[in-house]
């Protein structure tokens, strides 16, 4: 089977051949690796690797997916200043104003930071659209850069909650909010949701085959509770929708899920995206299926513990303890994750040596 075999045949839930590995690098590693293993964003250097390709979006390529394009309405005037690394963002409405100001992609100051602030941000999303967007040349440059080796992935999101803890408002801000403002709080959200179900038909319509919803849930920020009355439910619109359309419905979890399993269980999702086991994370790949289910999809973190910081002569055998055989025959892609971190050459050859061994 090639790399784009074996994936869709993960991805349909199909019999498949061999071991599915993909990986996930940027700038960070590309500068350690000699210049010829450097070219189209990372895509060759997989290629080097014989690794099965699972291309999130354009993902450090010139070509972007796009759709849905998010637009605010018209009464919102949007500005962004400079300083070095740092962007200051306001948004002026009729109401009032907001301001973020992120540093090296982090926010600093979140927008939405007070009652008022979640006052205006509703008015914003009550006006706020999502828009189509041809991605069709986009998506037909990126099949033919990765060839067989591999398929591309529509990653978009988050949805509501991680986009108000992680973006808009911060863990702080959203709980004290919650909690003093209950009426308020639950109003953007529905919102929010409300305008986020127009984004995922037109995820469901594009033309990719599977689409992952970017969540990074944790239980480390988002309690059992709080997933069960607004993150759960809001998947599940995801996940109905995208099925629906006959398209695989990933998320993307990578943080601690154990204690919530059954409740993304309900959610229907085909599958979970980088699921973590310790120490990084708390979620032994089986443990999922034990919940989700055998025909689950997992593409499971191999833990920086083992792929980073370990040594790297442990790696292979440290592979053979934690790929078992019930997960070579389950719907498992083995994802050693490099994404903002340098690591060495050598670590990828020994995962690949390991693959073909």
């Amino acid at each position: 089977m090639t790399g784009r075999e074996r994936l869709q045949a993960i991805l349909r839930k199909q019999p498949k051949e061999g071991l599915a590995w993909t990986t996930l690098v940027d700038n960070a590693t590309l500068t350690l690796l000699p210049k010829h293993l450097r070219g189209n964003g990372g895509i060759d250097f997989y290629k080097h690797l014989g690794c099965d390709i699972f291309l999130l979006n354009g993902w450090n390529t010139p070509h972007d997916l796009r759709s849905p394009v998010h637009q605010w309405p018209a009464s919102v005037e949007v500005s962004v200043e400079w300083d070095a690394n740092t962007a200051t963002t306001r948004w002026k409405t009729p109401r009032g104003e907001l301001t973020g100001i992120n540093r090296n992609g982090h926010p600093v100051k979140y927008p939405v930071d007070s009652l008022e602030a979640v006052r205006i941000y509703t008015e914003m999303w009550e006006g706020a659209a999502f828009h189509p967007f041809d991605d069709r040349p986009a998506l037909s440059e990126l099949d033919q850069l990765i060839g067989e080796c591999g398929v591309v992935t529509r990653f978009w999101g988050p949805s509501t909650i991680p986009r108000l803890l992680e973006q808009d408002m911060g863990t702080q801000h959203f709980y004290y909010l919650l909690a003093d403002h209950p009426d308020d709080m639950r109003t953007l959200i529905r919102t929010i949701h409300g305008r986020e179900l127009e984004a995922f038909r037109l995820l469901a319509e594009g033309p990719w085959e599977s689409v992952t919803l970017v969540e990074n849930t944790s239980t480390y920020y988002i309690s059992p509770a709080v997933y069960r009355e607004f993150n759960m439910p809001h998947q599940r619109d995801f996940v109905d929708v995208v099925k629906k359309a006959g398209k695989t419905a990933l998320l993307h979890m990578c943080g601690h899920v154990r204690r919530i399993l059954d409740l993304i269980g309900q959610t229907g999702c085909d599958g979970i995206h980088v699921l973590t086991p310790p120490p990084t994370g708390d979620t032994p790949w089986e443990d999922a299926l034990d919940v989700l289910g055998e025909d689950t999809i997992i593409f499971g973190a191999l833990d920086p513990t083992v792929f980073v910081a370990g040594d790297v002569e442990e790696i292979a055998p440290s592979l053979d303890r934690l790929v078992t055989s019930r997960l070579r025959g389950a719907n498992f892609v083995l994802c050693p994750f490099a994404d903002g971190i340098p690591v060495p050459l050598e670590r990828f050859l020994a995962v690949s040596a390991w693959v073909k061994k």
